[in-house]
């Protein structure tokens, strides 16, 4: 991956994630307290907010999966587990790639999940 383009797609995926954030704050302090089921209902299930929210949450997937990626390649190496155990640092290859297999899968089934119940 190119190093500058995973840096701006994880800052740029946060900024979007605190607006989403401070959208939500600023809906529930407009009613100073006083929201009501119908109105906190008619929000969270217009078009809109579903469609920002399904955004949001494959922001958040990329988001982990640029940091979890970050922290694979940077110890789970030759070199960072040979402090561990030599035989560990000889499968070095085959835990990190277990490692991204791993969290890949369980974003697809994270997003699919968010999905499945935000729109279902």
């Amino acid at each position: 991956m190119k190093g500058s383009l995973i840096w701006y797609a994880q800052r740029y995926s946060s900024i979007l994630i605190f607006i989403y954030v401070a959208y939500i704050f600023y809906f529930l302090f407009s009613f100073n307290g006083q929201i009501s089921y119908f109105d906190w209902t008619m929000f969270i299930l217009s078009f809109e907010m579903k469609a920002f929210t399904s955004l949001i949450s494959l922001l958040i997937i990329l988001h982990s999966f640029i940091g979890l990626w970050t922290v694979g390649t940077d110890y789970l190496t030759k070199r960072t587990l040979g402090f561990l155990n030599k035989s560990v640092a000889t499968n070095a290859n085959i835990i990190r790639n277990a490692y991204y297999f791993l969290f890949v899968v369980m974003g697809i089934l994270y997003l699919i999940a968010i999905l499945y119940i935000i729109w279902l």
